[in-house]
């Protein structure tokens, strides 16, 4: 099996069983199951980056970022906060503020820059694309759904590409930023 969908399988059914158990067992295996979510979501990233790269990752690689723990938490916190904010302030700058922040959990797991640093590149890279960005991550939100309408089987395909997708746009604007044409 590809690494790509053995990685997504894990992430997938790690987030499907992280609400199991009942009362304080729940509790603890939730958050325990959320600390490991996040561990592997920075994997995830990571694995994915590389495979983008022309790298060789193995699967092991899933566990081999965690250092990135406590940053990752931090722009999974803010990130969201940001933009409900921005919903509460008339919608369109929760819109806005979701579009230019995207990628900067992708941002922080490929540099190792700060939370507030990965929010700013986000900000600066995402510069005067906010509409085909828009689109984009409207596309990707649909194909999801639809993997998800497939009894969620079809995850296993649409989260890989839609990840592979993201990953090439963030570099295609990261590119644009530094002056490399692609």
């Amino acid at each position: 099996m590809h690494l790509s969908v053995l990685s997504t399988l894990l992430m997938l059914a790690v987030g499907a069983v992280s609400g199991g158990g009942k009362g304080l067992f729940k509790s603890l295996f939730g958050i325990l199951a959320a600390i490991l979510l996040i561990v592997i979501r920075i994997g995830y990233s990571k694995i994915f980056l590389r495979i983008t790269d022309n790298d060789k990752p193995k699967f092991s690689d899933i566990f081999r970022s965690y250092p990135l723990f406590w940053k990752y938490l931090g722009i999974s916190i803010l990130f969201p906060v940001i933009v409900f904010v921005g919903l509460l302030l008339l919608i369109l700058p929760g819109i806005l503020w979701a579009v230019r922040f995207s990628f900067a959990p992708l941002i922080l797991v490929d540099t190792n820059m700060g939370i507030i640093a990965s929010m700013k590149e986000s900000w600066a890279i995402t510069e005067g694309n906010f509409w085909s960005l828009l689109l984009f991550w409207i596309v990707v939100g649909v194909l999801n759904f639809l993997g998800f309408l497939a009894l969620g089987i079809g995850l296993l395909v649409s989260v890989p590409v839609t990840t592979f997708s993201s990953i090439f746009v963030y570099r295609a604007l990261s590119r644009g930023r530094a002056g490399i044409t692609i």
